[in-house]
């Protein structure tokens, strides 16, 4: 069950990474839509990558910034006491994750997309 979760993660880790880079080229950065889909992209990156950074992760397209609010939480550089980074069990990282991504989707539409698991 896990490995399928995971799957599911690393698919929409490169679709939104396609479509990112995609994007970049047609829409001005500082917008909602890429504001959006930057974050999940870094949700899903770190949902299929949970050792990141501390450990090995493949390469993403230097087009997406290492900048944000969600990522800058798991990657912190000063006071790293609250910071989520320090979880490390995977299946615990991604059920943050989960939640997380469930809050930006209810965000960005009227009713609920996602289903609990």
């Amino acid at each position: 069950m896990a490995q399928r979760f995971l799957l599911k993660w690393v698919t929409l880790l490169h679709k939104l990474e396609s479509w990112l880079v995609h994007i970049n080229i047609v829409v001005d950065t500082r917008t909602p839509e890429w504001t959006w889909g930057h974050d999940t992209f870094w949700m899903a990156f770190l949902a299929a990558c949970p050792d990141f950074p501390h450990s090995s992760w493949p390469l993403w397209n230097s087009r997406i910034s290492l900048e944000g609010a969600f990522i800058e939480l798991w990657t912190p550089t000063e006071d790293p006491e609250d910071s989520p980074a320090l979880i490390t069990n995977h299946d615990t990282i991604r059920a943050v994750i989960w939640t997380e991504f469930q809050r930006l989707a209810a965000e960005c539409f009227l009713y609920s997309l996602v289903a609990e698991l």
